[in-house]
Formats: C-alpha cells, sequence, structure tokens
C-alpha cells in the first residue's frame, strides 16, 4: 500500500503540473479535470482500502494517533471536490457556474498529495 500511496503522489504532482500547463493552454482544460476526476476516484478506493488495513489490523500495528490519520483520509478525499468544484450563487442559483481556475486544480492538487504522503507516514 505504501508504494501505491507514493505512485498516487507522484501523479497528483504531474497532474498539478499538467493544470499549469493548462492554465496557458486551453485546450489542455478538458482532459485535464477528466484526469483529475479519475484521480479523485482512485483516492477514494485508495483511502477506503487503508481505512479498512488500519481498522483490521492488531491494534499494535494501529497508527499512534487514529484521529490525525483518519483526518489525513478526510482531506486527501475531501480537498479536490471542496476546492474544485464550484455551486452557483444562492442568489442566483439558475446563473452560469464558470468552472475552478486551472491554478486552483494545482494548488489543490499538491496539497492532496502532500496528505497522501501524510497519510502514509503516520501508520
Amino acid at each position: 500500500m505504501t508504494t501505491l500511496a507514493w505512485v498516487a503522489a507522484a501523479t497528483l504532482v504531474a497532474l498539478a503540473v499538467l493544470a499549469v500547463v493548462a492554465s496557458r493552454v486551453p485546450a489542455l482544460d478538458r482532459p485535464v479535470r477528466t484526469a483529475v476526476l479519475v484521480a479523485e476516484l482512485a483516492l477514494v478506493v485508495l483511502v477506503v482500502a487503508e481505512l479498512v488495513r488500519v481498522l483490521a489490523a492488531d491494534p499494535a500495528d494501529r497508527p499512534d494517533s487514529m484521529l490525525t490519520h483518519v483526518g489525513y483520509a478526510v482531506a486527501t478525499v475531501g480537498l479536490v471536490p471542496t476546492l474544485v468544484l464550484r455551486r452557483p450563487d444562492p442568489e442566483d442559483p439558475d446563473g452560469p457556474v464558470e468552472p475552478a481556475s486551472m491554478w486552483v486544480v494545482a494548488i489543490a492538487l499538491l496539497a492532496v498529495a502532500v496528505c497522501v504522503v501524510r497519510l502514509v507516514q503516520t501508520r
């Protein structure tokens, strides 16, 4: 699981770099957003597998702070939807919703990469 988490973190960093490039090359916008969605789904699977592994482990093999470990797990799957998915203005629910800037996507992906690494380190 550790190797898989490091691969996920490296993939997130690569996607962040692509998001920065997509801020200058509009043709890459949709493919990068699709890749972010796929990465988010993969992260959900990774985090669920990690939490099942930790909860099924012997109490001596569990992390020192389960609260910290679960916090990183929640941040890993919650940051991208929170920062990237946009909702309509409550005052104008039928109004247009512009997608988040690719810079916001890049920063969110870097933050999630850090959370994945910390999730592995808190075991």
